[in-house]
């Protein structure tokens, strides 16, 4: 009798973690609801964003599938690849030399690669625009990708340094004594022990890539090299005002599916990633 009371209790003490939890989720779904609610509507129906529409309207989806959709759609694309091949090549070489190298200069690289992750990237705008002036990068998807990869490698850096600590260099040592050199060795013993972060990295990667504005609102001023978000903000300000909205939030809808798939579909392994990460 005294154990059921106890866990009744238990339960009545708790209630407050279902109502923050709900409270969370309402926060999180109601963007999401009032985006295909608009989405769904005719551009003269002004009614409450919170109601559903008298009337659906399905033909804002078709609308925007034009070429210019397509077209942005493959710029993220491309800037999606590239910025992961870039980042996560470079961060988790750079992460491998630095780790297995024990001397007072890597040490120094490593906390300078600290100080660096701190500095926000606002605050280098100005001076990171001038250097894309120069090298003639405005305007062009491989100056975004170069700029976006180097925005990401400190972190990435970060994360490989990590997970490679726990490795033995034993297995260095033995790869070197088959007559493996440094790139055989990263390759074919050290990468395959770091799938879980390296999928974890893939994805936050691609998520950030994809949902980059800051940088190709400055740098990206040409239709033609626009990425799906800043086509996005573009069929808001349409027309000098807010322009077409029921069609604008389908775009948004569109725009924001592919990411979403993925990850859902890589939602394990970003949980596993984190996991082992905060563990090593």
């Amino acid at each position: 009798m005294s154990v059921a009371l106890s866990m009744k209790k238990k339960k009545t003490h708790h209630w407050w973690k279902y109502l923050v939890s709900v409270v969370i989720l309402v926060i999180y779904l109601l963007p999401i609801y009032v985006l295909l609610n608009m989405s769904l509507r005719d551009v003269t129906d002004i009614g409450s964003r919170l109601y559903l529409p008298e009337h659906f309207n399905f033909t804002n989806y078709p609308n925007v599938l034009d070429s210019q959709f397509f077209n942005a759609i493959k710029n993220s694309l491309i800037l999606m690849a590239g910025t992961v091949i870039f980042q996560l090549g470079f961060g988790s070489m750079a992460a491998y030399g630095l780790t297995r190298s024990h001397n007072r200069l890597s040490k120094k690289i490593s906390s300078l690669n600290m100080g660096i992750m701190m500095i926000p990237g606002l605050a280098l705008l100005v001076g990171t625009y001038s250097l894309m002036v120069k090298i003639h990068a405005v305007n062009s998807l491989w100056g975004l990708i170069l700029l976006s990869a180097a925005g990401g490698i400190p972190g990435t850096v970060f994360m490989y340094m990590n997970f490679i600590v726990s490795i033995p260099t034993a297995l260095d040592d033995a790869a070197s004594i088959d007559g493996a050199n440094v790139f055989r060795t990263y390759f074919s013993i050290i990468m395959p022990q770091l799938k879980a972060i390296t999928i974890t990295q893939i994805i936050m990667t691609a998520v950030g890539s994809w949902n980059n504005y800051l940088m190709p609102v400055f740098l990206l001023q040409k239709k033609s090299k626009f990425t799906i978000i800043l086509m996005i903000k573009s069929a808001f300000d349409s027309k000098g005002g807010l322009g077409n909205l029921p069609e604008a939030a389908a775009m948004c809808v569109l725009g924001m599916l592919p990411i979403i798939i993925l990850y859902l579909a890589m939602q394990k392994y970003i949980i596993e990633g984190q996991i082992d990460s905060s563990v090593k």
